[in-house]
């Protein structure tokens, strides 16, 4: 995986008072790039079809600062996402460390599916890393994403011990990764590793018209939304491992 240009990040999205990527009222960067093929991908526009423009990490920073007092008066910040933002490690690690340095708040989106030491390499100017878990099963995993499992829970477990902020996600997808196996199996790794709470991301089709504009078909066909009643049994299935459960959105 090849560095960026340490002056500018990708962007295809500058997105303002966002409040599910994080803490308080945020701006969400959306950086271009991923490793995943995630057939239910909200953000089609990572994949890399010339949607993003480079943009100086000071350019992203004066723009994010134009909300400053929300973020003050939320406990909001800025929070990187993608796509992987990880893969852009030089100037991500220039926009994070900008931000500590005006006091921002600051979250990372990441599938983990990165090398360790560009985790390492943001480590001290993360406040909070937004960790998907989306199946448990390595093979499953790939014939939902592209790649196996191996390096995103080892990267997992290295965040919790070096004392990271961790809030770890799971997309909810009916009839992909909603089986009692894969959540008793989530439920046991979050206990493993010291950190027994997951946020459910319950899936949805408002992307859908986005592929489409952009000449593209989902690689997910005909999914729906967990109904109430999916959400509900995955919950207290997660609940009887001694796990707290939060639902975004």
């Amino acid at each position: 995986m090849r560095l960026n240009d340490p002056e500018a990040c990708r962007v295809f999205d500058v997105q303002r008072f966002s409040i599910h990527d994080g803490p308080g009222i945020r701006t969400t960067v959306f950086l271009e790039g991923c490793p995943l093929r995630c057939g239910w991908c909200q953000n089609p526009e990572a994949f890399g079809h010339s949607h993003a423009k480079p943009m100086p990490t000071a350019a992203i920073l004066a723009e994010v600062l134009k909300d400053e007092d929300y973020y003050t008066l939320s406990g909001g910040g800025l929070t990187v996402s993608g796509g992987e933002p990880l893969l852009h490690l030089a100037p991500v690690r220039a926009l994070l460390e900008d931000a500590k340095r005006r006091g921002l708040h600051t979250c990372v989106q990441t599938s983990g599916i990165v090398p360790q030491t560009h985790l390492a390499g943001v480590l001290g100017f993360v406040d909070l890393f937004q960790f998907d878990l989306k199946h448990m099963d390595s093979q499953r995993h790939r014939q939902l994403t592209g790649a196996g499992t191996e390096r995103i829970h080892a990267n997992a477990a290295w965040l919790l011990r070096q004392g990271a902020a961790v809030q770890f996600r799971m997309p909810l997808l009916p009839g992909l990764n909603d089986d009692a196996e894969n959540i008793d199996a989530t439920a046991q790794f979050l206990n493993k590793h010291g950190a027994p709470a997951l946020c459910l991301v319950p899936y949805h089709r408002l992307y859908v018209d986005k592929y489409r504009a952009m000449g593209l078909e989902p690689g997910v066909q005909g999914l729906e939304p967990p109904s109430d009643a999916l959400l509900a049994q995955v919950r207290r299935q997660l609940e009887q491992h001694g796990v707290v459960v939060t639902v975004e959105g």
